[in-house]
């Protein structure tokens, strides 16, 4: 099959739904398909044009006027109408492949993924209501994560489980330091848990006079607040930044106090004991209504979280245990495996496709979400582009027209 991939932000950018797509479509290549990836160029010294890892990557000008990225991606139309799948990252990125493209999208060949946290909770109903209305632009609907159905109230056609990369079984064990250590990897954001992770160190490091370490890899907002709260408690919390494969640094540490999904498998299959912290209900399904939610200490609190890490410092037979459960779910995972989920559910969908739309809806459907662009500045669902599409996508729940 001939697959083009559409994302916001694409190789060398590091993120969740980068690194979920670069793996699935190196997958896909080694299964004997032909990728594509199309994303916005996120600065200006991006070539237009180049391939890694078997895939083709082509750029159009996030950073320009949105005329400008309209001319690139009709430019690409080839692309995408010579592709037997078009497969759209989140819900903001298919309104603006349809804004920009209108009558030139095919609905029958085009997959929609939602990838992960791409809603802030309390989720509001005009999220839910683009998610509905989102059915009828595509032929299949694919969910990263089970509570998706649950907080947006659409149900996928599929729900698979992730790759990893390195699998499990291809890593070299290496034992653990003293338990006395922990790495976050994530972002630096309020839904994140990061604030949850650094109480606990207080707790443990003030209170309970433990010698207790804590390195972070991530960026977001709180950094600054965050460096300053360390600086003014004296925490042992030494800050990283933004790391490619900061993964790598899992084994570095006795616990991993992690943010993502991807991250937390990761951890697993490293054979490292993973928490995850939630601070409200739809991050709580988040980590702890998955398949390797079993295998995770889930806690709410810093004060849970210190506790937490207290019993499993010193009880070495139990902590053991939940490690090797982890690693034996973490197994199971591989891309390869992902992407023959992947490429049996697009050939099914294709085989029995659904109508199409005439080139005048096409354009209704492009005036719609341009107008919806230009009624708002922002979109309301998390994440936030780092560098905004041109005019992103509105919230509005407005009907899709279908013909």
């Amino acid at each position: 099959m001939k697959i083009v991939f559409l994302v916001h932000r694409y190789w060398p950018s590091v993120g969740g739904v980068e690194k979920y797509v670069h793996e699935l479509g190196r997958a896909l290549v080694d299964a004997g398909h032909e990728v594509d990836v199309v994303a916005g160029a996120h600065t200006v010294d991006l070539p237009s044009r180049e391939a890694h890892d078997g895939i083709r990557i082509h750029r159009f000008p996030a950073l320009r006027s949105p005329l400008r990225c309209r001319w690139e991606l009709w430019r690409m139309r080839h692309l995408f109408k010579r592709a037997d799948v078009v497969s759209v990252s989140n819900t903001h990125m298919l309104e603006y492949y349809w804004r920009m493209l209108g009558p030139w999208v095919d609905p029958r060949k085009t997959f929609l993924i939602r990838h992960g946290m791409a809603c802030t909770y309390p989720v509001p109903d005009s999220q839910k209501q683009r998610a509905f209305r989102s059915l009828a632009l595509v032929s299949g609907v694919i969910h990263d994560g089970n509570f998706i159905e649950k907080w947006l109230e659409v149900a996928p056609d599929l729900c698979p489980d992730q790759g990893l990369s390195p699998t499990a079984a291809d890593l070299q064990p290496i034992p653990e330091p003293e338990p006395e250590s922990a790495v976050y990897i994530g972002r630096l954001e309020p839904d994140t848990g990061i604030g949850i992770y650094l109480d606990a160190v207080r707790i443990l490091t003030h209170r309970q006079k433990r010698r207790f370490r804590l390195d972070v890899y991530g960026d977001g907002t709180l950094m600054p607040a965050l460096k300053g709260t360390v600086e003014r408690d004296a925490l042992p919390v030494e800050f990283h930044g933004r790391v490619a494969d900061a993964q790598r640094f899992i084994t570095d540490s006795c616990f991993a106090f992690l943010d993502g999904r991807m991250a937390i498998q990761e951890a697993m299959a490293r054979q490292r004991l993973v928490f995850a912290a939630y601070g409200d209900p739809l991050k709580h399904d988040y980590v702890g209504a998955e398949s390797f939610s079993p295998h995770v200490v889930t806690v709410a609190t810093g004060e849970d979280l210190a506790a937490q890490v207290e019993y499993y410092i010193e009880h070495l037979p139990a902590r053991a245990a939940l490690v090797s459960q982890a690693f034996n779910h973490a197994k199971m995972l591989t891309w390869t495996r992902t992407a023959q989920m992947y490429s049996t559910f697009w050939q099914t969908q294709l085989a029995n496709p659904r109508p199409g739309l005439s080139r005048l809806c096409g354009a209704r459907l492009a005036w719609l979400f341009e107008r919806e662009a230009r009624a708002v500045k922002h979109e309301v669902c998390r994440p936030q582009p780092e560098l905004p599409l041109p005019g992103a996508p509105a919230a509005s729940a407005a009907t899709v027209p279908v013909t």
